[in-house]
């Protein structure tokens, strides 16, 4: 004769999590973080190949900072000047 176990559904989904496979880190994670590694290197130590790929290759995080630096921040409209925009855009 069978023998039926009920579970609950939170206890199901605990049982389950063992089960799935670890997320993926996103590659740009993985790039930023070995660049701060060659960082820490090369100021510690006195290689000079590595002081000079650093130079050029900089940490995308502070690249992306001083590319975007200079922009400047749109102000938005109010609704009235939206309405009087659209209102005169269709007369």
């Amino acid at each position: 004769m069978p023998q039926v176990v009920t579970v609950s559904a939170t206890t199901a989904a605990y049982a389950m999590e063992a089960t799935k496979p670890p997320q993926r880190v996103p590659r740009g994670t993985l790039v930023e973080e070995q660049l701060q590694v060659f960082a820490e290197r090369a100021a510690k130590g006195d290689d000079f190949r590595l002081r000079a790929i650093l130079t050029v290759v900089q940490p995308p995080a502070l690249s992306l900072h001083f590319l975007t630096a200079g922009q400047a921040k749109h102000e938005q409209a109010t609704l009235k000047e939206a309405l009087a925009a659209y209102l005169s855009s269709t007369s």
